[in-house]
Parts: structure tokens; C-alpha cells; sequence
């Protein structure tokens, strides 16, 4: 059997049907959709979702804030793990959190900075201690964050390290996955993968025993900026 036509043609041989010379016309379905009824009602529900599946977040609106955060999740500079190359970053994050990590001077390695061979930066991101990324959507439905991928902005950086830390504006948060996704469609650029993170990697495929942190983060943080 070589032609779709010949399989359809088979099937409805044995369903005592004759063949279908047309395709049939699409059955129109409407389904609610999940709707808030605006940003700070979308800001409130996304993080009581994301820390519902077991993530730590924060809406902050000044630097001062930004940095209170960073230091009551990750510590003051005088910890072990945060050295020279334990904090992999995108070349480029949210304004604030530049601006924090500035005052802050805590050393962000870029992650195309750090190596021109990609297969070198996923080694060093994999021995990162905390990953950060901005992001380009999050779903208050389901307390997820939404990023697209490219060679500046790569996977290794929210995959490898333990921690993953997200910078987010409030004003791409969306209130379900079908916004995003039309979104996405229309865009004129589609990204060569596109990252859905819902709370910390967990799986149940052995045993039905729950394992946090195996496919990805133990740990994931968001930063909710309010612009």
C-alpha cells in the first residue's frame, strides 16, 4: 500500500462504505477558555500556581526588592558555591535584573561568552550552580513559564544547572496555553524549540516512586516584575 488513497479505500471497503471522493468539512468546536479578568488578578494566579507546584517566586517592582529576594533565596557573596563560574546567565536579562546582579557583583558567566564551542558550554553550564534566564510568556492556568530558544539563548542554561532562576515581566503573562500558542503561530520567526517549565523536574516512571530533580532543576525560582 503505497498512497493514503488506497489505505482510506481499504477501510471503507471493509466498513461497507464507499469511498470518499472529498474531505469532509471541519465540525466547528467551541470550548471555554480560561479567562482573568486582568494583570493583577493574572499576576496573583500564575505565582500561587507556580508555588503551588513547589517553586519559589516573588512580584517585585524596584532594584531593592529584586535584591532582597536574591538574597533570601540565595545568600550573601561570602557562600561557597557562588564563585567565578557558578551562575550561568543569558547574555542579556530583564533591565532589573541587571541592574541587581551590578549591585550586587556577583560574577554572571555569559553563556555564549563562555565558550564558542556549544558542546563546552553545555559542560560549563552543567556545572553551574544556578542558571538564570528571562523569559517570553508565562500561563497563570498552570503556573508555567514559557521560553523560546536560539543559539544566544540556549536550553543548557535552564536544563543543567540544579537551580533555575526566571525573570519575568508581568506583561507577558497570559491566562492559558492557547494565547501563547497563537501567539507563537503568528509569529514571523519560529524558535528552534520552545522550553514549558512547570515547577521542579519531577518524575514518577520507576516505580511510581516521586524523584524531584532528575530531568532538570531541583530548585526554580521566578522573579515577577511588575512594568
Amino acid at each position: 500500500m503505497t498512497h493514503a488513497n488506497d489505505f482510506i479505500s481499504q477501510v471503507a471497503q471493509k466498513l461497507g462504505r464507499s469511498t470518499p471522493t472529498a474531505t469532509p468539512e471541519p465540525v466547528p468546536i467551541q470550548i471555554p477558555q480560561y479567562r482573568l479578568s486582568d494583570l493583577g488578578e493574572r499576576t496573583a494566579v500564575f505565582l500561587h500556581n507556580w508555588q503551588a507546584l513547589g517553586g519559589k517566586g516573588a512580584i517585585v517592582k524596584t532594584e531593592d526588592e529584586t535584591i532582597h529576594c536574591l538574597k533570601e533565596w540565595f545568600g550573601d557573596l561570602e557562600l561557597n558555591w557562588l564563585n567565578q563560574k557558578s551562575i550561568v546567565a543569558w547574555d542579556m536579562l530583564p533591565s532589573l535584573a541587571e541592574s541587581a546582579f551590578s549591585t550586587l557583583n556577583w560574577p554572571l558567566v555569559r553563556y555564549t561568552h563562555a565558550a564558542l564551542d556549544p558542546r563546552e558550554r553545555h559542560a560549563i553550564a552543567a556545572q553551574a550552580e544556578l542558571g538564570i534566564t528571562g523569559a517570553d510568556w508565562g500561563i497563570a492556568l498552570s503556573g508555567t513559564v514559557v521560553i523560546n530558544s536560539n543559539p544566544q539563548r540556549g536550553r543548557a542554561v535552564s536544563l543543567l544547572p540544579p537551580r533555575h532562576l526566571t525573570f519575568i515581566e508581568a506583561s507577558k503573562l497570559r491566562d492559558n496555553l492557547g494565547e501563547v500558542l497563537e501567539e507563537v503561530s503568528a509569529s514571523e520567526s519560529q524558535p528552534s524549540a520552545i522550553e514549558l517549565i512547570t515547577g521542579p523536574s519531577r518524575t514518577s516512571d520507576i516505580e511510581m516512586d516521586l524523584s524531584i530533580g532528575v530531568h532538570g532543576p531541583v530548585d526554580v525560582y521566578v522573579v515577577v516584575v511588575e512594568d
